[in-house]
């Protein structure tokens, strides 16, 4: 559809006029909006911060009539194109602004958030009630949003026993792309309070994992739990993929572990070549508080060494309300695993549990490389041939990486009982973009430096983490944080794209809510 540009102006002036600061205009500030983790995407008109939904939905319903396309934006940790904009005119809806954590009724046990409330800050003010939604963020929790989280898909502090960001929601709030505001769950009903999702046909989980395709997400219901009172770790290694995907898949089956994190060897090199956990002076301060002065200093002395470089870890915390609970966990998981693996000192996990979002510095890699994972969700049953397929592939390209200077390490975890993530990580030497530039932190990177320019190795990284999706999606891999890279559409049932379709057809009948998002 031809767009008029002027109009376009038009609205954008417009909307100045009434919401000041609010809309973005300055090209410093347009480029970094522009910018994910992995890539740049088309220019921006300008971006909206809205801190009312009323205002936001008046807002999309002008821009969309005169055509011009809208992109939500959580906090900005994707590195799948999830909201950079894919064609011209487009105006990028930053949601950060929408912050506040409006209610949280513990006589009902839910939370309702705005989008743009980021994981820490969700998780800071439920500590002070005694409660936690039962998945509580990814690592990357002190920017990531909850909105992020259910548009992207989201998965790591409390996957291993309760599930991705979807599984604790009980309902939304929506604005579609013609100016209309939706509510799922019981609240969308009469006089009702959003305690209850399944009141009816679930409409909620259409907007769960849709990347901003359906609508832009402006309030969330979480479910709450009690905190766990107490917490312990487990760390062991093995010697192979079988032997440490065995363990893996029985630590889910018998619901022991609250998360797993777990790295090939390359990965644990890569974890080495970066600076020690002994000079890390907040990590440790963090690992005392929690965990008291002995257990900071056996991390202090021990570090990361602890684990042998050539073989595979897994790391996992396990909790529960009374220290009986908690032993007999710990006593289970290592009678399953002990036949398995060797047992080491659980630094790893400690540090983790004590620095739960700490990972925004990790998207670089030990000498400034840039980074970008590429991930598979797949059952226990298929883990290890999905891993084994990936190993082939890398041998394969072992003479193209070798001449780039790319390399790769592997991070695997559980969610849930049914299955497990793979995720090769990719690292190569290249120049950092605005997004790094303004998100990681100054000091590290002065500490770790930038390599510069590398535009054959940028290509070369690029084409091998299509093939690395590729493999993936051959051994019927499924895929959180879809974005504008992973395929949704192919091979998929066409009754069920139809339906979506018809969803997408009702809800954005010009197309323009995060156009090339979901393969479409």
């Amino acid at each position: 559809m031809s767009t008029n540009t002027a109009t376009a102006q038009d609205v954008i002036a417009h909307l100045q006029a009434s919401w000041g600061d609010a809309i973005v205009t300055d090209a410093t500030e347009l480029d970094y909006f522009s910018t994910d983790v992995y890539s740049q995407g088309q220019p921006l008109l300008a971006v909206l911060r809205p801190n009312d939904t009323q205002q936001l939905a008046e807002a999309v319903r002008q821009l969309t009539a005169a055509g011009v396309a809208v992109v939500p934006r959580g906090g900005g940790m994707s590195y799948t194109g999830g909201y950079i904009a894919a064609q011209q005119p487009a105006v990028l809806v930053d949601t950060g602004a929408l912050d506040r954590i409006v209610e949280i009724n513990l006589e009902d046990a839910y939370v309702v958030v705005e989008a743009g409330v980021t994981w820490r800050a969700l998780k800071e003010a439920l500590d002070a009630k005694g409660v936690r939604t039962p998945y509580f963020g990814p690592m990357s929790g002190s920017h990531a949003t909850v909105g992020g989280g259910m548009s992207q898909g989201a998965i790591f502090h409390g996957s291993a026993r309760y599930g991705c960001s979807a599984d604790v929601v009980l309902g939304l709030q929506v604005v579609t792309a013609n100016g209309e505001i939706l509510t799922t769950g019981s609240a969308a009903a009469a006089n009702t309070s959003p305690f209850f999702r399944w009141y009816g046909p679930d409409l909620t989980g259409l907007f769960l994992g849709d990347c901003g395709l359906l609508g832009i997400k402006t309030r969330i219901v979480l479910k709450l739990i009690p905190r766990h009172a107490h917490i312990d770790y487990l760390s062991w290694q093995f010697t192979s993929p079988d032997a440490l995907f065995g363990a893996l898949g029985e630590l889910a089956r018998h619901g022991l572990a609250s998360e797993t994190a777990a790295f090939d060897p390359s990965l644990t090199a890569i974890r080495m070549r970066r600076a020690s956990l002994s000079s890390d002076v907040k990590a440790l301060t963090n690992v005392i508080k929690k965990g008291g002065l002995i257990s900071g200093l056996k991390l202090a002395v021990k570090g990361r060494d602890i684990v042998d470089q050539q073989q595979f870890s897994l790391h996992i915390t396990l909790e529960g309300d009374s220290a009986a609970e908690v032993a007999d966990r710990v006593a289970r998981a290592r009678k399953l695993v002990d036949g398995l693996g060797q047992g080491v000192e659980p630094s790893i996990p400690k540090m983790m549990a004590a620095n739960p979002f700490a990972a925004w510095n990790s998207m670089l890699g030990p000498q400034g490389e840039r980074w970008a994972p590429v991930h598979a969700i797949v059952p226990h049953s298929k883990s290890v041939a999905v891993f084994n397929a990936l190993q082939e592939l890398f041998a394969r390209e072992q003479a193209t990486m070798e001449a780039h200077g790319i390399f790769i390490g592997t991070l695997m975890s559980s969610v849930g009982a049914q299955s497990v993530v793979i995720e090769p990580c990719i690292y190569w030497p290249d120049s950092h973009n605005a997004f790094h530039v303004r998100t990681v932190d100054a000091d590290h990177r002065e500490r770790i430096g930038c390599p510069g320019e590398n535009l054959p190795a940028r290509a070369a990284a690029d084409t091998l983490k299509r093939q690395i999706a590729d493999v993936m999606r051959a051994h019927g891999a499924a895929n959180l944080q879809l974005g504008k890279f992973y395929d949704y559409r192919a091979g998929r049932d066409p009754a069920a794209l139809a339906v979506l379709d018809a969803v997408k057809a009702q809800l954005d009948p010009k197309g323009l809510m995060n156009p090339g998002v979901l393969s479409r």
